[in-house]
């Protein structure tokens, strides 16, 4: 009869085990995805093609001029420099942005955009 009774909680201890190790792989797999990372690029608008939905900013890093082209996605928000909504249409070459993106395969996909106002001209010292 003791040996039964081993039998028995061996039993019941291994399916256990089984069980504890196999939980944390399901938990694994129903887990979301992670979040892709956000970015943020400032810099001036050098070209856009409202068709394709795409936007090159380009700006100087480590005196070099460097530029990234980005894809609009369907929810991307756009602020005018009024702080008003804006389109493609309303993006002109020469206009100093922000845009928060994340990278997506090979595509920076933009989320938002902003158009930075324009600075104030410097006023002259008088003499």
């Amino acid at each position: 009869m003791s040996s039964r009774l081993f039998r028995s909680l061996s039993l019941v201890t291994v399916a256990a085990v089984a069980v504890a190790l196999a939980s944390p792989a399901a938990r694994a797999e129903d887990a979301k995805p992670a979040k892709e990372k956000k970015h943020q690029w400032t810099g001036t608008i050098e070209s856009c093609d409202a068709t394709a939905g795409t936007c090159t900013i380009k700006k100087m890093k480590d005196k070099k001029e460097e530029s990234k082209t980005f894809t609009c996605a369907a929810d991307c928000k756009m602020m005018g420099a009024d702080d008003k909504p804006a389109t493609m249409a309303d993006l002109k070459p020469g206009e100093k942005v922000t845009v928060s993106y994340t990278a997506e395969g090979d595509k920076l996909v933009c989320h938002s955009l902003t158009i930075k106002p324009p600075k104030a001209p410097k006023a002259e010292k008088a003499k």
